[in-house]
């Protein structure tokens, strides 16, 4: 097989079902010896997408003499030449790797000594002379670092081609050093794995400018790993039926109207992740095997611990110490107050739920009070609370006045996405309490239990009633449904909370029980009633109103809304309320794409950065920008700095997802409520939105949306764990850990 490489001049023809193109492009390099015989241009002819015109490509196939149009060359495969491009190098040389050398520097470098511009200079730095932005600092700078360099810049470059920021593109080349470009042209799609921040459609984006058909094999493969994702990650599933996602897997792959599968090709590539170990497949039901595998460890983890031999508690022992802790607190707490603390000091594993206004946050207090008080020989590592996220591990650490952390903290989890303690390495400690348990997912919860000594004592606290897991799993829930785990559940609510009407309302919508009473103003909530095109301009004037009361959009004001796309979508509120209120810093703004980023901006990160240490879900403000590639976020005291291409990776935070303000809460929440999302309004999803609010909660939109997310009907998720923890009815006996190997 030969290649030819040129730059495509016209399109003689293309056929839009078949993809047949014939192409007229100018030679560049060529290794078929008989071309050069002929003119500098040549006509190429195979099956591939439409490719774009004053473009380079190099195609790969044989040469053909046909009878009537004379030579051409017919191609096989082929893929974009952008091993070398203006923007690439630019990209290259403003990147962190050059000090001090910034986008206009690099602009003028480029546009002096063209696309070459890198081997001039390494050749004789002198030929930066003529330059006006280079002093002699700067061009000692960039000899000496091109020097340095100059193994790992063919691969930057090359990378920097397609769009791909410099942070990503040295995470790619850590991880595959010069072996990067290889690895990636044989097979692209290998990013979605080894790389967390780049997902299916960047990956597909490198796969399709590379020469990849869109019906490869390995591009089949990618697209089932993710929709299979999506689906989980949308609907909490650990697991979906195999003939809709072959089903779907056809619609998406036709999305272009030029590929016809037949349905038979996608269940061979189903057939072959199984065989490849990356899926598995179980009566027809298919799930990752990165979930399936944690799922079954997690249940043979949790069914060892309640197999355990446990240890014998003194309960009048432990009465006598509480005793003491409420004469020394003057705090009186209810039986079942009491009976949730003495189950979890008495048990192995205890589970404490209740909704808002039940005392959970007052009882992990008590709990760990009363644990040193037994233990007297406790040091401050013996004891641990944690929570899911950085924000609910705050709440519960002011709350106690206890040392706090995420759950992935605890657990030592290092920014290249390893956790310090596991089955191998046990996490040391005498008790162990996790609030906001609700938040768990199925891959959380197995890092947890992995990492747990046999002997330390679990305390699992939770509103079993809030919205289960962002990711897949519904660990608390599955849990408490097993019936053999001790669950203690609080049910009064107390005299501070029955005065709000914030958490009656939550009730309210929990027991299906609404009245006109929840249209009325009150001191702490209010419903506006009003049509639906209305309610973005009641949003702004309810922020406008709750500022002027004093509280800040940035720290106090919160927009929670179920939807991301749509006229009350979360992508449109916030673009017009970053236009209403930071209007003044549009002279400080990053373009990318249809998204803006202005100084003072209110962002929120979408995937882990451990390496920076901020996570998912985390919300910062943007404090600086420098020029217009590259801007500092504030992440409670975290600066991370961002480039123009890691835009993907964070979002406006004025308006987010009710999902994504789990285990948060804000002192004014405004949640807008209409006809429009109702495919997304649901019971649980309203009384989180709800119970986020702390001191006044507007309510916008109207009454049938409310009414309908309260009456309609919620079907539990589907997992694993639910499966390997569920008994027969008749005996329930134990089950074993052989149950589940």
């Amino acid at each position: 097989m030969h290649f030819v490489e040129g730059e495509i001049q016209q399109y003689l023809f293309y056929n839009e079902e078949s993809s047949y193109s014939v192409i007229k492009i100018d030679i560049h390099d060529t290794d078929e010896p008989t071309i050069a015989r002929y003119e500098p241009t040549l006509i190429i002819c195979g099956f591939f997408p439409r490719l774009e015109l004053k473009q380079n490509y190099r195609f790969f196939g044989q040469v053909t003499d046909h009878p009537k149009y004379g030579i051409q060359f017919t191609a096989n495969r082929f893929e974009q030449v952008v091993e070398r491009s203006d923007r690439g190098v630019i990209e290259y040389l403003s990147s962190d790797l050059f000090k001090g050398i910034g986008p206009k520097t690099a602009q003028a470098i480029v546009t002096h000594l063209g696309v070459d511009a890198l081997d001039k200079i390494m050749d004789d730095p002198d030929v930066l002379d003529g330059i006006a932005l280079i002093n002699p600092g700067k061009k000692d700078i960039i000899a000496r670092t091109l020097k340095e360099n100059r193994q790992m810049e063919t691969t930057l470059v090359w990378l920097y081609g397609f769009m791909i920021s410099p942070r990503m593109a040295m995470k790619i080349y850590q991880r595959f050093g010069f072996a990067s470009v290889d690895v990636i042209k044989q097979n692209p799609y290998v990013l979605m794995n080894e790389i967390e921040q780049i997902g299916f459609k960047r990956a597909d984006e490198i796969a399709l400018k590379i020469g990849f058909s869109r019906d490869h094999p390995l591009r089949i493969q990618a697209v089932l790993l993710y929709l299979l994702s999506e689906y989980m990650n949308k609907f909490g599933d650990t697991y979906v039926d195999k003939e809709p996602l072959i089903d779907y897997a056809a619609q998406y792959l036709n999305q272009s109207g030029t590929i016809d599968l037949d349905l038979s090709v996608i269940g061979e590539q189903i057939d072959a992740l199984v065989m490849d170990g990356q899926v598995v497949d179980i009566e027809r039901r298919l799930s990752l095997a990165s979930i399936y595998f944690p799922e079954k460890a997690l249940a043979s983890s949790l069914i060892n611990r309640i197999q355990g031999p446990g240890e014998t508690a003194d309960t009048s022992m432990i009465e006598k110490y509480l005793d003491a802790f409420e004469r020394g607190q003057t705090i009186q707490y209810t039986d079942k107050q009491r009976q949730a603390i003495i189950t979890a000091l008495t048990n192995d594993l205890t589970i404490i739920t209740g909704g808002p206004g039940t005392g959970k946050t007052t009882i992990i207090d008590a709990i760990a009070h009363i644990f040193s008080m037994i233990h007297h020989n406790l040091s401050a590592d013996d004891i641990k609370l944690a929570a899911p996220t950085g924000k609910a591990a705050k709440r519960l650490s002011e709350a106690t006045s206890r040392e706090a952390t995420t759950i992935h903290r605890l657990l030592g989890y290092d920014y290249e996405g390893r956790f310090t303690y596991d089955k191998h390495h046990p996490l040391r400690a005498e008790l162990v309490i996790i609030d906001e348990v609700s938040m768990m997912d199925t891959l959380l919860g197995y890092h947890f239990f992995q990492a747990l000594s046999s002997k330390t004592k679990l305390v699992l606290v939770g509103d079993h009633n809030q919205l289960p897991s962002v990711g897949p799993g519904q660990v608390l829930s599955d849990l408490i449904d097993s019936s053999l785990i001790d669950v203690v559940y609080l049910d009064r609510i107390h005299r501070q909370a029955q005065d709000s009407a914030i958490v009656s309302l939550a009730y309210d919508v929990l027991h299906q029980h609404l009245s006109e009473e929840v249209f009325k103003r009150h001191p702490d909530r209010e419903f506006i009633l009003c049509r639906e095109h209305m309610v973005p301009d009641y949003i702004l004037k309810s922020i406008h109103s709750a500022r002027q009361s004093g509280y800040t959009l940035l720290d106090d004001i919160q927009v929670l809304i179920p939807m991301y796309k749509g006229a009350n979508g979360i992508d449109r509120i916030n673009q017009l309320i970053q236009e209403r209120f930071n209007a003044h810093n549009k002279a400080y703004q990053i373009v990318s794409g249809d998204r803006r980023f202005r100084l003072n901006d209110k962002v929120m990160l979408l995937v882990n950065q451990p390496e920076d240490g901020v996570m998912n879900g985390d919300i910062g403000i943007i404090t600086d920008m420098i020029e217009d590639k590259e801007m500092i976020v504030d992440f409670s005291g975290i600066h991370v700095k961002y480039n123009v291409n890691d835009l993907d990776n964070i979002t406006l935070a004025y308006a987010i997802s009710i999902h994504k303000a789990q285990g948060s809460e804000f002192r004014v929440v405004i949640l807008p409520l209409v006809r429009s999302y109702r495919i997304m309004l649901k019971r649980k999803l309203l009384y989180t939105a709800i119970t986020r609010a702390k001191e006044h909660l507007i309510m916008i939109g109207d009454k049938e949306a409310l009414h309908y997310g309260v009456y309609d009907h919620e079907p539990p998720r589907k997992t694993w764990l639910r499966e390997m923890l569920k008994l027969p009815e008749e005996t329930k006996p134990k089950p074993t850990i052989a149950d589940f190997m």
